[in-house]
């Protein structure tokens, strides 16, 4: 349990965790992501839940990459592709107006 303990202190110093702890038994940790990330995210996406014995610094860099950065990514390629689909077809009629 100390070790637990240790790596629950080490994760809460990350950068984007605002805090960490056991949630219903021992057996699950609940990690919670800050609100600056929460805002934004959808709710399966603003915690991550590991088993204690997986449960290290390197797992929660992990899922966070996984879970997040890859929600993220991917929420933004998205809002690009409309971006550019919406400036093409607004811009398309006045091309003619700038070529005079």
């Amino acid at each position: 349990m100390p070790t637990l303990v240790h790596t629950i202190a080490a994760v809460t110093e990350l950068a984007f965790v605002a805090d960490a702890y056991p949630y219903k038994n021992p057996d699950t940790i609940i990690v919670i992501l800050k609100p600056t990330l929460r805002d934004g995210l959808p709710l399966t996406k603003s915690t991550l839940t590991f088993n204690a014995d997986s449960f290290t610094v390197e797992a929660v860099l992990e899922a966070y990459e996984r879970e997040v950065v890859s929600f993220l990514s991917n929420t933004l390629r998205t809002a690009e592709r409309l971006l550019a689909k919406s400036t093409r077809t607004t811009l398309a009629p006045f091309a003619p107006l700038c070529l005079n």
